[in-house]
């Protein structure tokens, strides 16, 4: 199963009694998403034994065990605001039973979160009541936009193929996009094969961390890059129909190169194939070749002990950003 959007922010979360914290929804605060809007938090400096929030609650609860992941977006005014992403299903309990930090390395930012279920309790997996944002302790006043908040389970394959038919089917009125066309599918549509496929090595050995909370950390092997090479072609009974589609094709692509993969935004670029990858002519077709670079795990997340000696560099889930059993 693909990625799905688990909070649109049509409306700003719920914020605690406090009177610290205060949310609200609008375009400034969109990050990705073609709905133009997000979430933005703004934080007035707390005292005392306060740790303010805000929060979602869900009705019905959230299934997530057809997820390994949730992922969101966010901007921060300050790089320690001391955030926390927590998830249980007691909105009048104090700590929820699962947390995530959210590391800020960037003030005014957007910073990719990618946030592991593994851990998560099984019950609570399967019915996820809410979701808060909160300070680990009284925090210092901060803005911060959240957005693109999403489920799913990365499989760069199928997610890229997913996001590339979504973009082109119903791309011109009346005219479906297919990978496998129906035998029966009557012109016009728009067909997309991927006619290559390569495994690019992973660009350095170490370990990534992306995901901490209270007791450590989980880290996971470098990923891969995974080159997809896709050919589209508009198909239709005549020329000027083709051409029409085809030229819809090249504008939308032109327009916004990158192609929104489970929440990450990767470059889909023309290119020029050699003769052996496009094979002989086949009138009347008139192929469009895309590429597009798509990372894939290459093993299991593992818990690490911040007791451990750890070489920490660069932006969380970044090539920079290495693990190194000391």
């Amino acid at each position: 199963m693909g990625s799905r959007v688990l909070d649109d922010f049509a409306s700003p979360w719920q914020s605690d009694g406090s009177g610290l914290w205060s949310a609200a929804t609008g375009p400034e605060a969109a990050c990705l998403g073609p709905d133009g809007r997000g979430m933005a938090v703004t934080a007035t400096a707390g005292s005392g034994g306060q740790t303010p929030y805000v929060q979602r609650l869900f009705s019905p609860a959230q299934d997530l065990r057809d997820s390994t992941e949730l992922r969101l977006w966010l901007r921060s005014s300050t790089v320690s605001p001391g955030l926390v992403l927590e998830a249980g299903t007691d909105p009048a309990a104090g700590v929820q039973p699962w947390h995530r930090r959210l590391r800020v390395e960037q003030p005014d930012t957007w910073e990719l979160h990618r946030l592991w279920l593994g851990d998560m309790p099984p019950a609570l997996r399967q019915a996820v009541g809410l979701l808060r944002l909160r300070g680990r302790t009284p925090t210092p006043a901060f803005t911060a936009a959240v957005d693109d908040l999403a489920a799913g389970t990365p499989e760069a394959l199928r997610d890229a193929d997913a996001a590339l038919l979504a973009r082109l089917d119903a791309l011109v009125t009346g005219v479906p996009a297919f990978f496998d066309v129906p035998p029966d599918q009557s012109p016009p549509y728009i067909a997309i094969s991927t006619f290559a496929v390569l495994a690019l090595p992973p660009q350095s050995a170490g370990t990534l961390i992306d995901n901490e909370t209270d007791q450590g950390a989980y880290v996971r092997p470098q990923p891969q890059q995974i080159r997809l090479d896709y050919r589209i072609e508009a198909v239709a009974a005549g020329h000027p129909e083709r051409a029409r589609i085809t030229e819809a094709i090249t504008a939308e692509l032109a327009g916004s190169a990158r192609l929104l993969v489970f929440d990450e935004p990767l470059a889909l670029l023309p290119l020029e194939p050699g003769p052996l990858a496009t094979g002989p002519y086949r009138p009347p077709a008139t192929p469009l070749y895309y590429r597009l670079l798509a990372p894939q795990e290459t093993g299991p997340r593992r818990p690490y002990g911040f007791g451990v000696p750890l070489l920490v560099t660069g932006q969380p889930d970044s090539l920079l950003r290495e693990v190194t059993p000391g």
